[in-house]
C-alpha cells in the first residue's frame, strides 16, 4: 500500500511540474490531493510504524562482496524524528549492508538519553557512531574513509524515503559504474562559474546522464562508488573555510574536480515527502534563501582557481 501511495504521489508531483513548467496555476484539487498524502505519512503511516514496530532485519543477510553502506547524520532538532527516515531506510526493497547514524559528540554525551525508537532500531541492523561535529559533512566525511572501496549511499534526516531508493541507485550505478548517481539534481547553467542562485531545476523531460553540468543533491538519495571524489575532499580546514554548510556543493565540486560525471535518477522524481516540522532552521534556510550558497560555491572557485570546465 505504501508504495502504491508513493507512485501516486510523484505522479502527482510531475502533473504539478508540467503545469508549472507550461506556465499554469495547479488546480487546488491537485495541491490538496498532494498535501493529503504527505499528511498520510506524516500521521498515519507514522502512528502505524509506531504501533507495529517491525522486527524483520533491515540490512543484507549476507554481506556482498563490494558493500553497500546508507550513511546519514542528525542533531538535536531532530533527533526525535530521525528514527522515521531511518524506519524507511531498514523497510527498503532491497537492503543494504549497513546504515550508520553519525551524531556529534558535542551535541550527544550519552547513547542511553537518545530516543528508545531510535535506540530499537539498532537490533535491525542500525549503527549509531559519535564523532566531531562537521555539520552536514558528517553524513559522508567519516564513511567515505572507513569504507574507501565499497558503495557508499547518502541520505538526509527529514524524509521518509521510498521503499525503491536504494534499488534505484543500484540500477543506475550498474549501467554507470564510474558516476555518482543521485535521484534528484540541479542543472548548473548558464555556466559552471555561475552563482547557485541562478542555476535551475531540471525540466520534466530531461535526461542527465554521464552530466558534467548538474549538481547532486546528496539528501534525495545518492550514491558514490569508490574514488570518484577529489582527494581534497577530506581537507577539515578547506571545508571550514570555503564550504562549511553545504555538503551538496562541496560534493559536486570535488565530483567535478576529479573528472567524475553526473547521472540523475529518469524520468524526474521529485524529493521524497518530508517530516512534518522538520523544515524550520535547516540549512536550506542558511544556504539558499540567506545567499551562502553562492558565497560558497564563489569561495571554492577563487580557491581553486577558476573554471574547471
Amino acid at each position: 500500500m505504501y508504495s502504491f501511495i508513493y507512485r501516486l504521489y510523484f505522479y502527482l508531483k510531475r502533473k504539478e511540474k508540467k503545469a508549472k513548467e507550461e506556465r499554469k496555476e495547479p488546480s487546488k484539487f491537485l495541491k490538496n490531493f498532494l498535501d493529503r498524502i504527505e499528511w498520510i505519512y506524516n500521521v498515519l503511516i507514522r502512528n502505524w510504524y509506531m504501533k507495529h514496530p517491525s522486527k524483520r532485519c533491515g540490512i543484507a543477510e549476507r554481506a556482498r562482496k563490494q558493500k553497500v553502506i546508507v550513511s546519514l547524520t542528525s542533531y538535536p532538532k531532530r533527533i526525535g524524528t530521525v528514527w522515521l527516515t531511518i524506519e524507511t531506510l531498514l523497510r527498503q526493497s532491497v537492503k543494504p549492508d549497513a546504515i550508520i547514524l553519525w551524531l556529534a559528540k558535542t551535541q550527544f554525551e550519552n547513547m542511553d538519553d537518545l530516543p528508545k525508537a531510535l535506540l530499537r532500531q539498532r537490533e535491525r541492523g542500525l549503527s549509531i557512531r559519535f564523532c566531531e561535529d562537521l555539520r552536514s559533512h558528517k553524513k559522508y566525511y567519516y564513511v567515505m574513509q572507513e569504507y574507501p572501496e565499497d558503495l557508499i549511499i547518502l541520505a538526509d534526516d527529514d524524509m521518509f524515503y521510498p521503499r525503491d531508493t536504494i534499488k534505484k541507485l543500484l540500477d543506475m550505478h550498474n549501467e554507470n559504474p564510474d558516476d555518482i548517481c543521485t535521484m534528484t539534481a540541479q542543472v548548473i547553467e548558464p555556466s559552471f562559474e555561475a552563482k547557485p542562485s541562478l542555476w535551475r531545476n531540471p525540466k520534466l523531460k530531461e535526461t542527465f546522464k554521464h552530466s558534467d553540468n548538474i549538481q547532486i543533491f546528496s539528501g534525495s538519495g545518492s550514491l558514490y562508488p569508490p574514488h570518484t571524489l577529489d582527494e581534497k575532499l577530506f581537507d577539515v580546514k578547506l571545508i571550514q573555510k570555503l564550504c562549511p554548510y553545504a555538503d551538496d556543493l562541496w560534493l559536486t565540486f570535488m565530483a567535478y574536480r576529479n573528472n567524475t560525471k553526473i547521472t540523475a535518477a529518469t524520468p524526474w522524481r521529485s524529493f521524497p515527502i518530508t517530516i512534518y516540522g522538520t523544515a524550520e532552521g535547516s540549512l536550506w534556510y542558511v544556504n539558499a534563501a540567506e545567499g551562502q550558497n553562492d558565497e560558497q560555491w564563489q569561495a571554492m572557485l577563487e580557491y581553486f582557481n577558476g573554471s574547471m570546465k
